[in-house]
């Protein structure tokens, strides 16, 4: 466990040198970097919110549901099939 928090605290004091080098060529480079890191977590989170929705499970069975959409003309299974409107009944048979 030592070896590993000693690797921890030189791969933290690495990273400190480079992030100070950089402020040393100026600040342009330190924004420019901020902006992609926060670029890099947007994406993750997009992806991750993106891949949690693709297979969300159905209310009814518990499986996933793919949100992809529907091919040859066939409805999605996620989305509710209208019924049609009833038919007229029969006119009653007089005796």
């Amino acid at each position: 466990m030592r070896n590993v928090n000693l690797n921890i605290l030189k791969s933290l004091a690495s990273i400190n040198n480079f992030c100070l080098s950089l402020a040393n060529m100026g600040l342009g480079v330190s924004h420019q970097l901020s902006v992609i890191s926060y670029q890099l977590s947007v994406i993750s989170y997009q992806s991750s919110v993106i891949s949690v929705s693709f297979f969300l499970p159905s209310p009814n069975s518990g499986a996933p549901i793919s949100h992809l959409p529907a091919r040859s003309g066939l409805p999605s299974p996620h989305l509710p099939i209208t019924p049609s409107p009833p038919s007229p009944l029969p006119a009653p048979e007089k005796y």
